[in-house]
């Protein structure tokens, strides 16, 4: 019988972006950890200005992607067929948003989401930045447009005039939900 950390029904991508909300990151794998879920992480090179990957290296007990590699760890992780469930998009900004609505890849984290979108890998993005940019209409499109294709959106919290990352608590439970319900 497989253990929690070689069943593919319990292994996720975390991808953090360059928000200050990725801050909350090592927190959110260690909570993660604690419900039997095997987190390997991928940074944005913004996200590596924020905190530093030893730190995610430390909550995950993996090394943390940085760069895309001749390894092809997106593919390895999130292709089709590969060791990943669900690719977790957190905290996703506007730009990253953006990017994935728009096919466009050319970070880390968006080369992970092209392969995990190609291959079928559900992929659940939860968005920080200030409200303003949240109520774009230009992101509010591109939100939609996600949804339309499958990804889900974790709302943020609106408080002191931003659109805050959802808890940990309101993320891992939905992350447990959707793992529930993995192909």
């Amino acid at each position: 019988m497989a253990t929690i950390k070689e069943s593919k029904e319990k292994k996720i991508v975390l991808a953090v972006c360059g928000s200050v909300a990725a801050i909350e990151a090592p927190k959110l794998v260690r909570e993660l950890s604690r419900k039997g879920i095997d987190v390997e992480c991928v940074m944005s090179e913004s996200a590596l200005k924020i905190i530093s990957p030893h730190v995610l290296e430390w909550a995950s007990g993996h090394k943390v992607v940085t760069e895309i590699t001749g390894a092809t760890e997106h593919v390895r992780l999130c292709g089709t067929g590969g060791e990943a469930s669900i690719l977790l998009i957190c905290p996703a900004t506007s730009n990253t948003i953006s990017k994935i609505a728009n096919g466009i890849d050319d970070t880390a984290v968006t080369t992970f989401a092209t392969t995990a979108i190609g291959s079928d890998v559900k992929v659940i993005i939860a968005p920080a930045m200030h409200s303003s940019m949240y109520k774009n209409p230009f992101i509010v499109e591109n939100i939609k447009r996600l949804e339309k294709n499958g990804i889900t959106i974790i709302e943020p919290r609106f408080e002191e005039n931003k659109a805050k990352v959802a808890t940990n608590d309101e993320i891992v439970e939905k992350v447990l939900r959707e793992l529930k319900s993995a192909k």
